[in-house]
């Protein structure tokens, strides 16, 4: 067998190798999953009402974008909406004194996660009490680099 022919032969199996590892230690428990995903998701809706964009920031990837009414945003548009918003809230006496996930579903396709659930939020405005304000959310979600990060979001006002 000819050296040059061996050499290659050697590095295309490594190569293979090497993707056949990736797979594998990108195999995901999907209940563990699904747990780490909903904790995922309410940490975000916290950050949220506590007008903490950088932590939210951290959970999104660079390619992330919204949908909403006026448009397709990109994640630094959305970041900017959802300041604006809260910061709005805070300044009306908007305040969520509490918040739980409802009908939460998760399906997987390979390190794909779509996420669909309804948050349920109790709380005040301008100390008029509101209870059982819901909102129904869809999300998308990417993992790489032993992390999920966000890709995309709706999110629906229920009445």
């Amino acid at each position: 067998m000819n050296s040059s022919f061996f050499a290659k032969f050697v590095t295309i199996i490594s190569f293979l190798l090497s993707l056949s590892y990736q797979a594998l230690s990108q195999k995901i428990d999907s209940r563990l999953a699904a747990e780490i995903l909903k904790k995922i998701e309410y940490d975000w809706l916290i950050a949220e009402f506590k007008l903490d964009t950088a932590t939210i920031s951290k959970m999104m990837d660079d390619s992330f974008i919204s949908i909403n009414p006026s448009g397709i945003l990109n994640k630094q548009e959305e970041l900017d909406g959802i300041y604006k918003n809260i910061s709005q809230r805070i300044n009306n006496d908007h305040v969520v004194d509490s918040l739980y996930l409802d009908d939460v579903h998760i399906r997987f396709y390979e390190a794909t996660a779509v996420v669909s659930f309804v948050s349920v939020t109790k709380g005040r405005i301008k100390d008029i009490p509101f209870t059982n304000r819901r909102t129904r959310f869809y999300d998308v979600w990417i993992y790489r680099n032993n992390s999920w990060k966000a890709v995309s979001s709706q999110g629906t006002p229920l009445r």
